[in-house]
């Protein structure tokens, strides 16, 4: 998703704090948060003004509220346009 070079790397921080609170976070290259059925990620792109997330489970269900919560997270910030997740 679209996002400016400048506040990229700051949201990813943000949403690693943000997710500390609740779930265990790698804070390796980003934001991974681990969810009992999965993961979801979200990075800061080296290479472009986006940030990249990605969200995998063992289910669909899993998967629908993994991406559900992402989601939630990503949209707090108003540098983060609406999106929706790709299949």
């Amino acid at each position: 998703m679209p996002c400016a070079d400048r506040e990229k790397f700051s949201i990813v921080s943000a949403l690693v704090e943000h997710f500390r609170e609740r779930y265990e976070v790698i804070d390796v290259d980003g934001a991974r948060v681990l969810f009992e059925e999965g993961w979801g990620l979200v990075r800061a792109s080296n290479t472009q003004p986006v940030l990249v997330a990605r969200c995998e489970a063992r289910t669909k269900e899993g998967l629908d509220r993994i991406c559900g919560i992402m989601k939630e997270a990503l949209r707090k910030f108003p540098e983060v346009g609406d999106f929706e997740w790709e299949f």
